[in-house]
């Protein structure tokens, strides 16, 4: 098993695709989060060592995967990093896989309504299927008292019925609620899965900016702030204690509350391929692997919890 923020090379042997090298890899995207899971899946499936590291990203820094390039030529490593392992977010690898400009997606939800709807025009069916499962947090700054909300406090703050910390066991302090872009990952599920259907005040997307990383710096710096993000995006690539999950109904968010679903709102980390794909292809095989006992081992080596 790989150690978040080590080096170690992974012991667990995985069985590999026939055939698969660099150049004939399939073109992979996929939502920001899931980044580190194309990155060990290649590096595993082609035999490179690979290593997790702090860096500079954006407005803050994550831990990243680095796949070694010993045993690479020049050109391979860069068809590798340039060409087959695509780093889009999510609405926008949908988009590319519908067009037909990547093979196979890893994302943290399943198609958005926009997505399908441009899936419909284009005439392409997508095949999806869930591979590991997340869940989906809300951060808070780390010196807001309040521990836990419940739904029906998430959707009055969100629907602008509560706009005091106060309200809800915390401090008199006016509530700063954060929202993301439309499309993104985490836009979509706050919409679907918490609201429900109820209308978000206006005014909320404030400039939280277009990165994954914008809320938690932003509300590092805001006791006042809240906003949402995947459960893998804040213990796994970000992990640096400037903002703190909030529980849900009174379970905080953890790999074992996800793993046994106590914990309100679990998701699916999903891959998907186009309906048309030729089922001999490398493609076909690779989104086959995923959900395999090898694939499952990587999925849990990358840090998500597997199905």
């Amino acid at each position: 098993m790989a150690v978040i923020w080590g080096c170690e090379k992974p012991t667990t042997e995985v069985e590999k695709i026939e055939g698969l090298t660099i150049r004939n890899f399939p073109v992979i995207d996929g939502s920001d989060s899931t980044t580190p899971l194309r990155q060990i899946l290649a590096a595993r499936l082609l035999g490179l060592d690979y290593r997790w590291e702090r860096r500079p990203f954006a407005d803050g820094d994550i831990f990243q995967v680095l796949i070694s390039p010993d045993g690479c030529t020049d050109d391979d490593w860069h068809t590798l990093n340039a060409d087959k392992l695509q780093e889009n977010n999510t609405h926008a690898s949908f988009n590319n896989l519908i067009d037909g400009k990547v093979d196979v997606i890893l994302t943290a939800r399943s198609i958005s309504r926009d997505e399908k709807a441009y899936s419909q025009e284009k005439g392409v069916e997508l095949i999806e299927k869930p591979i590991a499962r997340d869940a989906f947090i809300f951060l808070i700054n780390p010196d807001n008292p309040v521990s836990s909300l419940t739904i029906s406090q998430i959707q009055d703050i969100y629907t602008g019925k509560i706009t005091s910390w106060k309200e809800v066991g915390g401090e008199d302090r006016p509530i700063t609620a954060y929202t993301r872009n439309r499309n993104s990952g985490s836009q979509e599920k706050m919409e679907t899965l918490v609201m429900a259907g109820l209308e978000m005040i206006e005014g909320t997307e404030m400039s939280v900016g277009q990165t994954m990383m914008s809320p938690y710096y932003q509300i590092g710096g805001d006791i006042s702030g809240i906003g949402y993000t995947p459960f893998y995006y804040y213990d796994t690539i970000v992990n640096n204690g400037e903002t703190k999950a909030v529980g849900v109904n009174g379970t905080v968010p953890s790999k074992k509350t996800i793993k046994d679903r106590s914990y309100p709102y679990c998701t699916e980390i999903y891959a998907a391929v186009r309906a048309d794909i030729d089922r001999t292809s490398l493609a076909w095989l690779l989104f086959k692997y995923l959900s395999s006992g090898s694939g499952t081992r990587i999925i849990e080596e990358s840090g998500y919890i597997r199905l």
